[in-house]
């Protein structure tokens, strides 16, 4: 992986331009900045590193693919101490433009509908770290024992 990047991700890219480009994006993205993550962590500081590309795969679909890396500052749910959660996630989105084809592709894939020719990273970030962290996180300490 190149150096580790230092600017902030966008809020967002237009998505016919980006794809025609496949455009790819790369940046920071404090928790901070995300309510509902902010919501979850211990104190909502440190930021996720995060590369994302918005491109058609060889079928012509289009995507956004990309990870999303970094440690949460959540609370074990057995000891009840506050512990850094390894985060190394993919994204791999495919992209529809109405309901109809959203619920079309369902069942194949992963969709995110696309309004007003937008895509917010920070919201699908978001989302996307949510649905990976653990109902009851739990830290891996020797003594690690109910509090």
């Amino acid at each position: 992986m190149n150096a580790p990047a230092r600017r902030l991700l966008p809020l967002h890219a237009k998505v016919s331009s980006a794809l025609t480009r496949e455009a790819s994006y790369e940046g920071l993205l404090p928790i901070a900045r995300l309510e509902r993550l902010r919501a979850v962590t211990v104190d909502g500081d440190g930021s996720l590193q995060v590369e994302l590309q918005l491109r058609r795969d060889k079928t012509r679909v289009p995507k956004l693919e990309g990870r999303v890396r970094g440690e949460l500052p959540v609370v074990c749910q057995r000891c009840l101490r506050p512990f850094q959660w390894p985060l190394d996630i993919a994204i791999d989105l495919r992209l529809v433009f109405n309901e109809d084809e959203e619920s079309r592709v369902l069942k194949d894939s992963e969709p995110l509908l696309i309004e007003d020719d937008q895509v917010l990273f920070h919201a699908v970030v978001e989302e996307e770290v949510l649905l990976a962290l653990p109902y009851a996180p739990r830290c891996e300490r020797e003594d690690c024992e109910p509090g």
